[in-house]
């Protein structure tokens, strides 16, 4: 009987060692409700460093707004700094759509520039953007080391979007062949000029849609200039 007991004793202690392994495992791969916090922490986080900047926000304040614990807000990211960088991320993945540039060889290749311009300079020009470049010169005004991963999640990103469409334009025979690295820059630099620094320092305001076709239409002109086929 003693030996009974004994066996089914050890039985259940195995039973719970493998449903706590069982549980860790479960945790570890994130379970619904953990990916659900992970979610409003980054919203409630992208929302107020847009609004205070990366040093007028603190994590009591991003745990508030989104429901949960300071605690539970460190349990997903180690630091603010982590936080940030995360938030950005997502950020970016979710505004730069590989697919808006893509190029077939049946395109009507002006238009398909024209249009790749247009999304390019509505996500620069969007509100989120302008007030995460005033953060990002938040950043680097004191050589934050943060200032570089923020610059290659977001413009970095960009511009190795528009190189691929260039790449990829080339091979097709639209354009001649070139560094695209060198070609993003010289369009994003017809798009952008003076212009934009005079929009980020809030000199001037956002061109209107009017204003921005026409830019991108005399930025095409000239950028076709050098590289038509």
């Amino acid at each position: 009987m003693g030996t009974l007991i004994k066996e089914k004793l050890i039985n259940i202690y195995f039973f719970e060692v493998l449903l706590e392994g069982f549980v860790q495992t479960v945790n570890q791969s994130g379970r619904p409700k953990d990916l659900e916090k992970r979610a409003r922490i980054l919203q409630a986080a992208k929302a107020i460093f847009l609004k205070s900047g990366y040093h007028g926000t603190s994590m009591n304040q991003i745990a508030q707004e989104a429901g949960v614990t300071k605690l539970t807000v460190y349990n997903h990211f180690q630091d603010k700094a982590n936080l940030f960088i995360c938030a950005i991320q997502q950020t970016c993945e979710e505004t730069l759509n590989t697919k808006q540039f893509e190029l077939d060889a049946s395109a009507d290749f002006y238009q398909a520039l024209f249009t790749v311009c247009s999304r390019a300079l509505q996500i620069i020009y969007s509100p989120e953007a302008l007030k995460l470049e005033h953060v990002l010169f938040e950043l680097a005004a004191e050589q934050s080391p943060l200032a570089e991963q923020f610059f290659n999640a977001s413009h970095t990103r960009l511009q190795n979007q528009l190189a691929a469409f260039f790449q990829q334009a080339a091979e097709l025979g639209f354009i001649q062949a070139d560094d695209p690295t060198y070609q993003t820059e010289l369009l994003l630099t017809l798009l952008l000029g003076v212009r934009h620094h005079k929009v980020l320092l809030r000199i001037i305001a956002v061109p209107t849609a009017q204003e921005l076709e026409q830019i991108i239409h005399d930025a095409i002109t000239l950028f076709l200039l050098k590289y038509w086929n």
